[in-house]
Order: structure tokens, then C-alpha cells, then sequence
């Protein structure tokens, strides 16, 4: 239920030229005070809030979209006066107005929610017991334990506007068009970057990788990159599965193309990981038909002869080194450098494995460590970070919200079969893919933090209400 004004009741004179006097006094002001060039930003947020108020659905786009994209230096403001911030307080008050309407807290009930809070629990008794532990004044900049709290709550915050605003089909498709729009504005920018570099900085191999500054704002890391490629090709092959059309599986077999180029490039060994597993995942789920077979294998061949050719011989070795040579190489030292995080993630987590060693604590420990040589090394597995931040207390929290995440995607899947009428089946089975994708990605980085994992829990728990109450009306 959302709030709103009937357009049957007419608007009083009065209250017409309150509300217009009241705008010309605001204006006036930001012109007195600020500047004449403020005035379109102003009438332009007041446009936005009006539209956010009567469809809070539009205020969670918004709010993503600022989560995928860095918006321009002069819109990010400053402290606490921040475009996310003002969002945030807007769809705030929109939700706190509709549970003073409804009488309920509806959203509580969902399970994503219920399992998200509890993770903040575990990360506040956490901060309690060892997080508050203050780092050397020389390494204070690396201690991370206000940056994870503010993080938390801002995804927190994110994952309940999300499941109280995202309550029709229509709407869940928009926020994964937005997804599919933005994942292809950033790939034509991150193979520009690698392919052009390769004369350049020859025998660079990690300013060779390909990343972006153009879309997608987590795409400038390499290896999330990667993560956000294979989330496009997942939900462009579950779609074309869905949707039939020679013309169109065309279309899409040609956008795929460019995703798993970009995977290549970017040299991600995870990545390459889950490429490799990630036609057995297609062909599994969508069903071993011929034509999908042939379509695959297709694929796989354009995608490792483009690969071949395109792709530096420098990348390519990357991507075949998984143990140390311990030759003098940026290929070598970087494994083992990984291998070297791994061990220090495994100190952390042995000092402390029931309650770990405190959130935001492991870079500047780890700087402590006479291992690391002083360098501030984080774990670069999200399973480890939880080991060794939380103990096996956090990582447990984060591990029931995922299985509750997959039995509820096999849920919603079943009345999905048995309720063909609202046609997302084809997204239940792109998101648990993705969830399979997440998991196996998290061994090789830190994951959990990101957009995507909200992107895929709250999806899960939007499609799981969708069906259900499908299943109430049939």
C-alpha cells in the first residue's frame, strides 16, 4: 500500500497560492543567498520529491541508481547533505507515513530482513565486545570500523525501502532493466581501456585489466568488473529463455559477446571461475534442450576464438597462474601476495574465531603483523573477512541469510511452475544463478558489501511476495 492523494478531491484556491508562495519565497531565498544557477537544480528537486512522494517506487530507483553510478562533483554535497542521504529521508518518511496507515510493519516479516538484522546485531554486540579497540594513531586511516557501521546501514536501509516499495512486477523489471542498461554503458568503456593500453604499457598486466570509469562505479576494480558481467549474461540468457524470437536471441547472443570479452580482459581468475561454471548453471536450469545446447556451444566458441585474438598475452597468463612461480613477475607476485592475505586472514581469524577480531579491524592488524611487511593487506575472501572480523558467530549469521536466500528462490521457483500467469519465472532462476555465482565468487574477493548482493536478496525476497500472493488469489 502506498500514499496517495485522489485526484477527485479538487485543490483550494488558498491552498493553491499557499503552496505557490511558499515555492517563491524558497526560490527568492536560494537566489539571495546562493545563486541564480541553483534554481533549476532547486525546481528540479521539488519536481523529483513530488513524483518520489506519490510513487516511492521511482525514490528506490533513484536511490540505486546513485549506488551504481557517481554522480557529478557538483551534486555530491557535503557531511551529511548528500543526494543519497536526502533520498533516504524522504522514502523514510514516505514508509514511516504508510505504517502509521497500514498499523503494521509489514516488511518485517520478510525473511531477507529479518536475517539482515540479526547480521546487525552480530555486528553490533561485536563492536561492543572487540570492535571498539582503537588503531595506532600512524594507522588510524586504515581502521574501517565507522565505514563498515555506515555501510550496513546504508544497505540495510536500501534492502527495506526495497521490500516495502517494490511490490509490483512492473516494478521489480525496471530496477533490472536499470542493472542491464547500466552493465552495458560500462562495458564498451572497460575494453576501450584494456585494448587500448596494450602498446602503451606492454608487460603491465594489472594496468592492462580492464575497468571502467564510465558507468557502473564498481566496475573501476577489476574484479568486480568481472562479477558484473557475469550477472549480465546470466540475466540476458534467462530473459532470451523466456522470451522467443529468432531476431532477438540474435540480438542477444551478440550482447552477450562483448560480456564475457570483458570477463577476459579484466583478468579475474574468480571470474574465469565462474565462466567456466557458468554454462553447466545455464544448460541446468533452463533446461538441456538442443537448440540451448548448440546456442551455448556457439557461444563458447566465438567467445574463446574473440578471446584469443583480442585478449594480451599478459592477461591470458594471469588467468593460467593460480600457484606461485615465484619468478620476478607482477603475475607471480600477485598470487603471492593473495596467498599471503589468505594466511594473515587465517591469523586474524585464530586470535579470535568465535568473535573475530572486530569490525574494520583486520587492515591495520594485519599492518602490525611482521608477516605483511607493514602493508595494510586485506583478505580478499569474503568468507575469511567474516571469519576474521566476526569469528564464526558473523559468518553464520551471513551464511543463514544466504541458505534462507536459495530455499526461498527453490520456493518461489515451484509456484512459479504452477503460476505461469506472472511470467518472472525466467528472473527466479537468473537471480538464483546469480546467488550461485556470489557464492562461489566470495572465495577469491570480498563480496558482501557490494551492490549486487542486495541487488540479488532483496530480488529474492520481492519475487518470493510476488508469488506468494499470486498463490493467495488463484
Amino acid at each position: 500500500m502506498q500514499i496517495s492523494v485522489s485526484r477527485n478531491v479538487p485543490m483550494e484556491p488558498w491552498l493553491l497560492a499557499g503552496v505557490g508562495l511558499c515555492l517563491t519565497l524558497l526560490i527568492g531565498g536560494v537566489v539571495y543567498l546562493g545563486s541564480p544557477v541553483l534554481v533549476p537544480v532547486l525546481i528540479t528537486a521539488l519536481l523529483v520529491g513530488c513524483l518520489i512522494l506519490f510513487r516511492p517506487d521511482v525514490g528506490v530507483l533513484l536511490l540505486f541508481a546513485t549506488m551504481l553510478f557517481k554522480y557529478p562533483k557538483f551534486l555530491e554535497g557535503s557531511g551529511w547533505l548528500t543526494i543519497n542521504n536526502l533520498l533516504g529521508l524522504m522514502l523514510s518518511a514516505i514508509l514511516l507515513a504508510t505504517i502509521a496507515v497500514r498499523k503494521q510493519l509489514w516488511f518485517l516479516k520478510v525473511r531477507q530482513v529479518q536475517l539482515f538484522l540479526l547480521i546487525g546485531l552480530v555486528i553490533f554486540l561485536n563492536w561492543l565486545v572487540v570492535g571498539r579497540i582503537e588503531a595506532p594513531a600512524y594507522l588510524s586511516r586504515f581502521d574501517l570500523t565507522g565505514d563498515t557501521v555506515e555501510r550496513y546501514i546504508t544497505r540495510l536501509s536500501f534492502l527495506i525501502f526495497f521490500v516495502a516499495f517494490i511490490r509490483t512486477s512492473r516494478q521489480l523489471l525496471l530496477v533490472t532493466a536499470m542493472l542491464l542498461v547500466a552493465i552495458f554503458l560500462t562495458i564498451p568503456d572497460a575494453i576501450s581501456h584494456s585494448l587500448t593500453a596494450t602498446g602503451a604499457v606492454a608487460g603491465k598486466v594489472e594496468r592492462l585489466r580492464a575497468t571502467a570509469t564510465v558507468g557502473i562505479e564498481a566496475a573501476r576494480n577489476a574484479n568486480y568488473l568481472a562479477f558484473i558481467c557475469l550477472m549480465g549474461i546470466t540475466l540476458v540468457w534467462f530473459a532470451l529463455a523466456e522470451h522467443r524470437g529468432t531476431l532477438l536471441r540474435l540480438l542477444g547472443g551478440m550482447a552477450i559477446l562483448p560480456l564475457v570479452l570483458a570477463i577476459f580482459l579484466s583478468g579475474s581468475r574468480g571470474g574465469v571461475i565462474n565462466l567456466t561454471l557458468l554454462p553447466f548453471l545455464l544448460l541446468g536450469q533452463s533446461g538441456m534442450r538442443r537448440g540451448r545446447a548448440v546456442a551455448v556451444v556457439v557461444l563458447l566458441v566465438l567467445s574463446v576464438s574473440m578471446s584469443l585474438v583480442l585478449v594480451p598475452q599478459s592477461i591470458r597468463h594471469r588467468l593460467g597462474t593460480f600457484l606461485p612461480t615465484y619468478e620476478d613477475d607482477a603475475v607471480s607476485q600477485s598470487t603471492e601476495l593473495r596467498l599471503l592475505m589468505q594466511n594473515l586472514g587465517l591469523n586474524r581469524f585464530w586470535e579470535s574465531p568465535i568473535v573475530g577480531v572486530g569490525i574494520g579491524n583486520v587492515r591495520w592488524m594485519n599492518a602490525m603483523d611482521p608477516a605483511s611487511g607493514g602493508i595494510p593487506l586485506a583478505a580478499h575472501n569474503a568468507y575469511l573477512l567474516a571469519l576474521a572480523e566476526g569469528g564464526v558467530i558473523l559468518l553464520g549469521a551471513y551464511l543463514l541469510l544466504f541458505w534462507q536466500t536459495f530455499r526461498d528462490l527453490g520456493n518461489t521457483l515451484t509456484l512459479a511452475a504452477l503460476i505461469p500467469d506472472v511470467n518472472l519465472k525466467w528472473l527466479v532462476l537468473a537471480t538464483r544463478t546469480n546467488l550461485i555465482l556470489l557464492l562461489v565468487f566470495s572465495i577469491f574477493t570480498d563480496t558482501w558489501k557490494e551492490f549486487w548482493f542486495f541487488i540479488i536478496v532483496g530480488t529474492t525476497a520481492v519475487l518470493s511476495q510476488l508469488y506468494q500472493k499470486a498463490a493467495e488469489r488463484s
